[in-house]
This record gives C-alpha cells, structure tokens and sequence, in this order.
C-alpha cells in the first residue's frame, strides 16, 4: 500500500455491500430443518470454521422463517451443498419459483443424525447441531456442530453463484 493520506471513512449502504459481494463467487446450498413439514432455505453464506471440532457456519437473514424456526427451538439443520443440475431446488428455496410439488416429496430424501432432510443428489452434506448463535446486524450466524457427513456426488459439477447469476463451471 502506498504512503498517503488515509481516506475519509464513506458510508456503506446494502445495495453498495451487496453490489460489491456478488463479485465474490459463491457455492450454493439448501440448510433444511427437522420440522413439521420439513424447512428449507438457500444459503451462500456458509463456511467452515473449525476441524477439531468440526464446526461450521451459516447465516441466516431475521426476516425469514428459518430465523423464526431456529430461534422457536430448533437445535438441528443440515447443510446440503447443490449440484449445477440442483439449481430448481436453490430457485425453489429462494423463493424464485414454485414448484408444482415440495422438493421434500418430489427429490429423494432420507435423515442422518439430526433428523433434518438430507437430498440424496446433492454434492455433499453436514447434518449439524446449532453449537453457538451469534447475532450480527440484520443476521444470526449459526454455528453447526457436524454430526454427520458425506460426499455423495463427487463427480458432480456444484452450483454457484457469481454476480447474480447461477453458474456450474468449473475448469
């Protein structure tokens, strides 16, 4: 960094934040939740955080039912990380599209440890514990202790997202 003055602090406003983060290419996922009928909601923001013990993290948004279920007394959530041919289900649980059926009744599904729906086709999985909950502005990050993991699909291509848009390259 070169010497110079140090600029005056500007204001950040979401759309400025949210313009800047979508030039940073994201994996998709489907976090779903051991309720009554089953939850889902697509997440980008998630990460791992520790591997002894296996922890990692999502954010959740406090507008959203999710929020509602995990601070209502759900303690479990499962992590479903999509492939390129899963972009209906990242749609879906975005509230993009409808579908004519719940992709809990239309896709292959079974539970691990938690009991919170794990989508046979998806790339991988961490079916987690909530470890810790941190509140973060208009978020909660959740961190998941991993019960239980795999990779199911690893020649699959996985889905992401990259300046708005759904991409499955991967060179």
């Amino acid at each position: 960094m070169g010497g110079g003055e140090i600029p005056a602090c500007m204001t950040v406003d979401g759309d400025t934040l949210r313009d800047v983060m979508g030039n940073f290419l994201t994996g998709v996922t489907v976090v779903t939740l051991p309720t009554e009928p089953a939850h889902g909601m697509t997440a980008n923001a998630f990460s791992s955080v520790s591997l002894d013990p296996p922890l990692c993290l999502v954010c959740v948004d406090h507008d959203t039912e999710t929020y509602e279920h995990l601070t209502g007394g759900v303690d479990e959530f499962c992590v479903n990380v999509l492939t390129a041919d899963q972009q209906h289900l990242g749609e879906h649980f975005a509230g993009m599209n409808d579908l004519d059926e719940s992709p809990f009744e239309s896709e292959s599904t079974r539970t691990e440890v938690t009991g919170a729906p794990v989508f046979d086709e998806a790339l991988a999985y961490l079916d987690c514990t909530v470890d810790a909950a941190h509140e973060a502005g208009d978020h909660t990050i959740y961190v998941g202790h991993v019960e239980a993991t795999d990779v199911q699909e690893p020649d699959a291509d996985p889905l992401g997202f990259f300046q708005g848009q759904w991409t499955s390259s991967v060179e």
